[in-house]
């Protein structure tokens, strides 16, 4: 089998020309033709971690899964024992310890099918990986105790009102524009803000903002902000809350890097009359089209939303 060039200059290990190759524009996320390794997956055996550092700086993706088996560069760093590389891994931000492989595995499950019994310094190894899950662990649990406003928009049990309340009392506001972690809970890398604007926290949303809530940030999953958030779930009343708070016009004809949708065509899709007429107040552009190529009229047209169509066929 004949690895990319990238790879093949990790398994030679020339870490100055493969530094050089990133610099002049090598793609660090180029799978092999033959079980899909990343070059980050073939670093994650390497005991050098500065293979693994300059792809993390020229982007390469942490949690990328090969398709084959569905390991991941943390899972590979694992399985052949290299606790610096695991440490390296699990002090980035976006590391997702919880991610499983297409075996059902998850990377810290990997440790057991490591060393055998007798096998003293394999279990050695062993031992410092597992506790370095550990402390990444209290890490998080440390990172999302402190984030109050985060805490408060996201308790189960209390009223929009009530957290609205408790926000007004809030004593750490450095904490209030932070980003949970990434735990695939749904919530990853939210604020409280996004949370709010996602679930319809009106009240909630009026406080975190008047506070110096930021509407720019955006989520882990489809790196989405707050307004396309209000405008998927038909929230028109965020929308309209939204409006009123600096970053709204850079987020209004702002279009997703997933798909190319802007807040208007989020609306659309699910048939959200309200928040598309919350977005048209508002001065959304009509003409910009997604990825898939469509604008938001001819989207409404090809989900006969009829009342969308009726709406935005008007505005021509």
């Amino acid at each position: 089998m004949t690895l990319p060039a990238l790879h093949q200059l990790i398994t030679q290990g020339d870490l100055a020309g493969f530094t050089q190759a990133l610099q002049d524009g090598a793609d660090p996320n180029q799978l092999d033709p033959t079980m899909g390794n990343a070059p980050l997956h073939i670093a994650a055996q390497r005991s050098d971690i500065a293979f693994v550092q300059a792809l993390l700086e020229h982007g390469a993706f942490i949690n990328q899964q090969v398709p084959k088996h569905g390991v991941t560069p943390l899972m590979v760093a694992v399985w052949h024992r290299k606790p610096a590389l695991v440490a390296c891994l699990l002090a980035d931000k976006y590391i997702n310890v919880e991610i499983s492989s297409h075996f059902g595995l998850k990377a810290q499950q990997l440790i057991d099918l490591g060393a055998a019994d007798d096998d003293q310094f394999g279990q050695q190894q062993a031992e410092q990986i597992r506790a370095l899950f550990e402390q990444h662990h209290k890490r998080q649990l440390k990172q999302q105790a402190a984030m109050e406003a985060f805490n408060i928009v996201t308790a189960p049990s209390s009223s929009d009102q009530e957290k609205a309340s408790r926000m007004r009392a809030l004593s750490q506001l450095q904490t209030l524009n932070a980003t949970s972690a990434i735990t695939s809970s749904g919530n990853d890398e939210h604020t409280a803000v996004m949370v709010a604007a996602r679930d319809g926290l009106v009240a909630s949303l009026r406080q975190l903002m008047e506070l110096g809530g930021d509407q720019q940030i955006p989520d882990h999953y489809m790196q989405a902000i707050p307004l396309y958030k209000a405008a998927y779930n038909g929230h028109a009343a965020v929308i309209e809350l939204l409006a009123g708070y600096p970053g709204f016009q850079e987020a209004l004809n702002a279009q997703g890097p997933n798909n190319g949708y802007t807040p208007r065509h989020d609306a659309v899709w699910h048939g959200h009359l309200k928040a598309a007429q919350a977005l048209i107040d508002a001065g959304a552009d009509t003409k910009l089209r997604a990825y898939d190529g469509t604008t938001p009229l001819e989207l409404a047209e090809e989900y006969q939303y009829q009342e969308l169509v009726e709406l935005l066929g008007a505005e021509k």
